[in-house]
């Protein structure tokens, strides 16, 4: 886990706590709720599209029903602003702990070979990674539980040297504080490389989400209205970032597990 206990991020942008996945930091643990994430990026072969894949994904939810699976969200993304083309389509699941992760993966693994020769018909995934994720912000709750899309983005990051985690959390605290006085309705998250990331040029994803392209936009105008100086005072001393990558995300499986106290 590269740098893990000296790594953090800042992340101005926005996953939907009304996802159906606690990926929370429990504010009275000692210790953050980490939760296993797996990514895959995909492209559609020939002759393929979205609508071959929501039947696999569709017959796959019956599947997952079946094998009383309640511990799994996931989600397809779609790039909106993009440079190069890297994908055509990703997949991102998330378990509500690891254990969880090894049961669901053998289950899978076991069981699940002619519904993966499906999605194999319709898309060719050329990586699939692991990720351990940490909530840093929660923003407002989306009441709306028939909206199954959102707003996503991603920016590679990285600790500037001699920096330390408690130097972001601090920070990162001032800036919730702030973001909520101020009428910001983004939340965030910390996202590390595990297994699987070939790029080892940065530390940690910062991820985050708004619920539609309105709530990304009006947060949008409040940093151009001035509010990117309280950003800057803040973390331009902690944290170097690449330009973000931002995708239309759909929800296909939400978790029904309840986390026990």
């Amino acid at each position: 886990m590269r740098k893990i206990v000296s790594v953090v991020i800042s992340a101005l942008l926005l996953l939907p706590i009304g996802s159906g996945v606690a990926l929370a930091q429990e504010e009275e643990s000692e210790e953050p709720n980490l939760i296993p994430v797996e990514t895959f990026t995909c492209d559609f072969n020939e002759g393929k599209g979205p609508g071959d894949l929501q039947k696999v994904i569709d017959e796959w939810n019956d599947f997952m029903d079946d094998k009383g699976v309640d511990y799994y969200f996931a989600a397809t993304l779609t790039p909106y602003y993009f440079g190069e083309l890297a994908f055509d389509i990703g997949w991102l699941g998330a378990w509500t702990d690891g254990s969880k992760m090894g049961a669901g993966t053998d289950m899978w693994l076991s069981e699940g070979g002619e519904l993966g020769g499906q999605f194999a018909e319709v898309l060719t995934c050329k990586s699939h990674t692991n990720f351990v994720s940490m909530n840093v912000k929660q923003g407002p709750q989306d009441d709306d539980e028939s909206d199954k899309s959102f707003v996503m983005s991603f920016s590679n990051c990285s600790m500037k040297e001699g920096k330390k985690f408690d130097d972001y959390l601090a920070a990162q605290e001032e800036w919730n504080a702030y973001q909520d006085e101020h009428g910001f309705s983004d939340s965030a998250w910390v996202m590390f490389p595990i297994f699987g990331e070939t790029d080892d040029s940065y530390d940690f994803k910062a991820i985050g989400t708004n619920d539609d392209h309105t709530a990304f936009g009006n947060d949008y105008q409040l940093m151009s209205e001035g509010h990117w100086r309280k950003s800057s005072e803040l973390f331009d001393d902690i944290l170097d970032c690449d330009i973000g990558r931002v995708y239309n995300a759909s929800i296909h499986r939400e978790t029904t597990v309840e986390k026990e106290d």
